[in-house]
């Protein structure tokens, strides 16, 4: 079944993550009277700043509810956005229309990788760019994602999520995927500060994101839900713990990947 990201509250995961759209759109400018599109926009971080820019922006998600968050967010400010519903393997603009395309931890979410690149592309107008970001292995953020799918799969009796994926945040991977679309490819690493009361205080704020809403839904249909919810709870908590580098508080340090891609 396909992730409704409307579920939940990615609220506070969009709050979380503001300091990544600041980078990114940092990066694109000048944006005065460009052409942005922001594909899965979610509560309209990146799309707003770059609005605030001067620039002429349309962004896209496939989550009604986030669309509507997102379009009271920019009449709050004042700021002139379109939203359109879509994702990533289907985005609904026209050829070459955006000088600047945008994708904050979002195309990464696209079930068909090669189709979600291909659309990039498409929309991309010639002398554009394509600015999105990604998650790598390894980052505290990743390893409580990871552990929480690989409970769900041993749980479930499904693939325990170490198959094959598309990396996005991987150089090789990514150039070999916009080259037949005539991209060049560069890849920056960076990294993200989350802060929070305590470990506790996050895992909890953890449930409220549209994945973990939909994984509690899962467990709750069996018998043993609760028993087993308590078991995931317990060990996102000791890999919070373990990765906290403040004793008086939560605070971890994650990786992430900036990728823009030019045509050759």
């Amino acid at each position: 079944m396909e992730l409704d990201w409307g579920t939940g509250s990615y609220e506070e995961t969009g709050v979380q993550l503001l300091p990544v759209s600041e980078v990114v759109v940092e990066l694109a400018k000048p944006l005065a009277g460009r052409k942005v599109l922001d594909v899965g926009c979610g509560t309209g971080n990146a799309a707003l700043l770059a609005a605030a820019e001067g620039a002429e922006v349309t962004a896209v998600d496939p989550a009604a509810r986030l669309l509507e968050v997102a379009g009271e967010r920019a009449a709050q400010r004042g700021l002139q956005v379109e939203f359109l519903s879509g994702d990533a393997g289907g985005l609904p603009v026209g050829d070459g229309t955006a000088d600047v395309v945008l994708s904050v931890f979002a195309v990464i979410f696209a079930p068909e990788p090669e189709k979600a690149i291909a659309e990039l592309a498409r929309v991309t107008a010639e002398d554009g760019r394509i600015i999105l970001t990604a998650w790598p292995p390894g980052g505290p953020l990743t390893e409580i994602a990871v552990t929480a799918g690989k409970f769900m799969a041993q749980v479930f009796g499904q693939p325990d999520g170490d198959q094959a994926t598309f990396g996005w945040h991987d150089p090789d991977a990514l150039r070999a995927a916009f080259a037949p679309h005539g991209f060049e490819v560069e890849v920056e690493r960076r990294e993200l500060v989350v802060n929070h009361r305590s470990p506790e205080a996050f895992v909890e704020q953890s449930s409220s994101h549209p994945m973990a809403v939909a994984g509690a839904n899962a467990l709750a249909q069996r018998p043993d839900g609760a028993e087993l919810a308590q078991e995931l709870e317990a060990r996102l908590l000791a890999v919070a713990r373990a990765a906290n580098e403040d004793a008086n508080a939560f605070r971890v340090t994650n990786p992430y990947a900036v990728v823009t891609a030019r045509r050759a």
